[in-house]
């Protein structure tokens, strides 16, 4: 037995067209650059946000101590401190006895107005002024925006309060501001706190302007949102885009490849029209390329038409050749030499017997 050959099997490799390799390279290429820009306008859009947020905190704490009457502040506590056994209350009061609202002293309604005033510039804000209180680290309320509030809330005129932390003490000596969220009684803020002045520039007592921390969450968190929708929306359309775009550029070389094929099986008949670059009024590289292209298929044509024509001269060559070899063959056999022998001698004899 002899051993046979195995002719190598041919892999069969699937077909990937170029139009979707050209989509998904581009979202493979800019997928990252997107996010990476998105990730970049949500950090930076929050930044400004929350910059924009803490620049009005400080421009309303300012403007809070610029249009205050701090001589009837000063006279407010003085007053109240004199006159009202409760203020300021025992260190170990109850929470009920620990500060009051004395909406009969016109300097209280006035101070507390004031506040109110500025909290309506911006609504979102807490307002509220103490002084130093008897203790390290305590501070006394005078007036809050929460006595606006239903139900009241916030500080209550003349209630002793130390913080856990000491930055709303340190606003009695200098501007503080508590950037990054924190916890209290109240609630989570973020503030801004402000000594203030008197005329001569001697300090009676403090501001400190809040902000619920969530106010900025929802900020954030609207952004994100609103963002995300937006940069989903926008990747959606835009690599739609580019896959009608690698459509419109690849048709080109889809018609070529299509008409490739025809040639390859004998159909130079191909309408060339539909192969296009698209553009009437500029050239690119598809239109030299299918230029070059037709006139090869033109030469191609031309040769092959040459090729059958040589083709059929030689199948008569050969066909002829065939034949004369075949009439040798028979002339020179014995025995048509030996017929042919026959022939001659009947032919002698009929000719002696004539």
């Amino acid at each position: 037995m002899t051993d046979k050959k195995t002719e190598p099997q041919k892999q069969t490799r699937r077909f990937f067209s170029l139009r979707l390799k050209i989509w998904i390279g581009f979202i493979l290429i800019f997928t990252p650059v997107f996010v990476a820009s998105y990730y970049w306008f949500f950090e930076y859009t929050t930044q400004r946000v929350f910059q924009t947020v803490t620049d009005d905190l400080q421009e309303t704490i300012s403007g809070a101590i610029t249009g205050m009457d701090k001589a009837g502040f000063q006279t407010l506590y003085a007053e109240e401190s004199t006159n009202n056994p409760l203020c300021p209350p025992k260190k170990d009061a109850p929470k009920e006895e620990n500060g009051y609202y004395p909406e009969e002293n016109a300097l209280y309604i006035e101070h507390v107005n004031w506040l109110k005033k500025v909290q309506d510039i911006e609504p979102q804000t807490r307002i509220y002024t103490y002084i130093k209180g008897i203790d390290e680290g305590e501070i006394i309320a005078i007036g809050s925006t929460g006595y606006f509030r239903n139900p009241r809330g916030g500080f209550r005129f003349c209630q002793r309060y130390t913080s856990t932390s000491s930055r709303i003490y340190q606003g009695l000596t200098i501007q503080t501001n508590a950037w990054e969220s924190y916890k209290d009684d109240f609630g989570t803020w973020i503030t801004t706190y402000a000594p203030i002045p008197d005329e001569n520039g001697n300090i009676i007592g403090a501001i400190g302007v809040d902000i619920e921390a969530s106010y900025v969450d929802e900020v954030r968190n609207e952004i994100l949102t609103n963002g995300t929708l937006a940069f989903v929306a926008s990747y959606v359309l835009i690599f739609l885009l580019v896959f009608w775009l690698s459509g419109f550029l690849t048709r080109p070389i889809v018609g070529l490849a299509q008409v490739a094929k025809e040639i390859g099986e004998g159909d130079y008949t191909h309408d060339w029209s539909n192969v296009a670059a698209g553009a009437k009024n500029y050239r690119d590289e598809i239109d030299t390329l299918t230029e070059v292209f037709q006139v090869m298929v033109g030469k191609v044509k031309e040769r092959e038409q040459s090729l059958r024509a040589r083709v059929q001269q030689l199948e008569i060559m050969i066909d002829r050749s065939k034949l004369t070899k075949q009439v040798n063959e028979i002339v020179e056999s014995d025995f048509f030499q030996d017929l042919q022998s026959k022939v001659k001698s009947m032919r002698d004899r009929f000719g002696k017997d004539e």
